[in-house]
């Protein structure tokens, strides 16, 4: 055992256009920071929690990282092996960054390099979903391991409830907006808006976009990737919830961005470019449009992060 470790997760865009369910993809910020210590009593602890306003639950039981680092001493861990943690959140909570997958990534990682070191990063990705199963209520994979791989991601599900998390090859250059106005819309409250059936017409154009869309990402073909943005599984009944949409994503357009959509399941939006000045215009646009609607936003200009959660030293400083 080690002593106390400190990892870092990035937030995420999930979905991703007509991606939804299986494609997410790690940004450079903001991230949460898990701080985790090994103890010998079999007791999982949650010591502190800085960055939330008070609003998330202290029991261990309750929370995602508490959860999280339970599952991975279950799985890994040799008999009557402990941990004490702390959460730091630099996500905004309820925002479609993936906030709860961004903890529970952490919480995984940080608990298995303080108890046990060799366990391998990609092994983790079942924990990690029972952190979202905990928030969400699903156990969906598409925040979770992008921001624990990193990259662009796409999560393959096998027999039963059995996910492949691959990684995607990505261009340099490529930049993501990400809009957050100040509303919260609970995964749960995304998901009950969504249909249960869907015509086979949408079926086949979403697929067909998300074939081209990572043909984009690998090639950096920008044209490509706004042409493959179209979502029509789930962008339709979500954007009812998000006021100010349809005027946020012309605008991001009108700007500069090839396209855009909803980061999981709202409200946040991104847009997609592939340089950073463009992207301070598109996002100033965006958050222009939201006070049109009278609500009020903040905008973040990120480069895509190609390493996932990992450990950091005590001189780090984060991103906002």
């Amino acid at each position: 055992m080690t002593s106390r470790v400190r990892v870092i997760a990035p937030a995420t865009v999930a979905n991703i256009g007509p991606g939804f369910d299986v494609l997410g993809l790690a940004l450079e910020g903001p991230y949460d920071l898990v701080e985790a210590e090994p103890t010998g009593d079999g007791i999982v602890s949650l010591v502190e929690i800085t960055g939330d306003d008070g609003s998330l639950p202290t029991e261990a039981n309750e929370n995602c990282v508490g959860v999280v680092a339970r599952d991975v001493l279950t799985r890994f861990a040799p008999a009557g092996a402990g941990v004490r943690l702390w959460l730091h959140k630099g996500l905004p909570l309820g925002s479609g960054l993936g906030s709860s997958a961004a903890s529970s990534v952490a919480a995984a990682l940080a608990t298995a390099v303080a108890v046990c070191p060799e366990v391998d990063r990609a092994a983790l990705l079942d924990a990690t979903r029972e952190g979202e199963r905990l928030a969400t209520g699903a156990a969906h994979p598409d925040n979770v391991a992008p921001s624990l791989l990193g990259g662009l991601v796409a999560c393959v599900v096998r027999e039963g409830d059995e996910v492949e998390a691959m990684r995607l090859p990505v261009a340099d250059g490529i930049v993501i907006v990400t809009v957050s106005p100040e509303i919260q819309i609970p995964t749960e409250e995304g998901r009950a808006v969504m249909p249960d059936r869907y015509s086979l017409a949408d079926v086949v154009a979403n697929m067909s976009r998300v074939a081209g869309l990572v043909a984009g990402f690998a090639s950096g073909d920008l044209e490509r990737i706004g042409g493959c943005l179209e979502d029509r599984l789930a962008t339709p009944y979500r954007k009812r919830l998000i006021p100010g949409f349809d005027d946020a994503m012309a605008s991001a357009l009108s700007a500069g961005a090839v396209g855009g959509g909803i980061s999981g399941a709202g409200p946040a939006l991104f847009a997609v470019t592939d340089d950073r000045d463009r992207a301070s215009r598109v996002g100033a646009a965006m958050v222009e449009a939201f006070a049109r609607a009278g609500v009020r936003s903040v905008a973040r200009v990120s480069g895509i992060d190609d390493r996932g959660a990992r450990v950091v030293g005590p001189d780090w400083v984060p991103v906002t």
